[in-house]
């Protein structure tokens, strides 16, 4: 039994801001645990407009045939500007184009769940 990657049935805009024009700001990701997570979208060469302590983010690449997590991270306690540009360089490398970015995680516990929750390593059909 081959293992392949869950695109399509993991992940979707979300259904209820369909024609409001805020359909692209916003994503639904299912981790491996069958958790829904809400993600606020940004083009992967934008500054963080967020906390990046209360942050998981997951480089994605989106293609025709849908979205796919490339890795995660949760930037470190003191991350500034110029160490989120060492993982921006890396999500280009990876031919990211957007951070998806889930900050409703509010403990460090929490936070580190869903780090491992949307991994791709994880998220891996049986």
């Amino acid at each position: 039994m081959s293992r392949q990657p869950l695109l399509a049935a993991t992940n979707s805009p979300l259904a209820s801001l369909t024609r409001t024009g805020l359909e692209k700001l916003f994503h639904s990701w299912l981790g491996a645990s069958g958790r829904r997570y809400i993600c606020s979208v940004y083009a992967l060469g934008e500054p963080p407009a967020f906390d990046c302590r209360r942050a998981v983010i997951a480089a994605v690449r989106r293609s025709a045939s849908g979205a796919v997590v490339l890795f995660t991270f949760q930037p470190g306690p003191n991350e500034e500007r110029d160490d989120f540009r060492l993982w921006t360089q890396r999500a280009h490398a990876c031919g990211a184009s957007e951070w998806h970015v889930h900050l409703l995680a509010e403990t460090p516990e929490e936070r580190a769940f869903v780090l491992r929750d949307l991994s791709p390593e994880q998220r891996l059909a049986a």
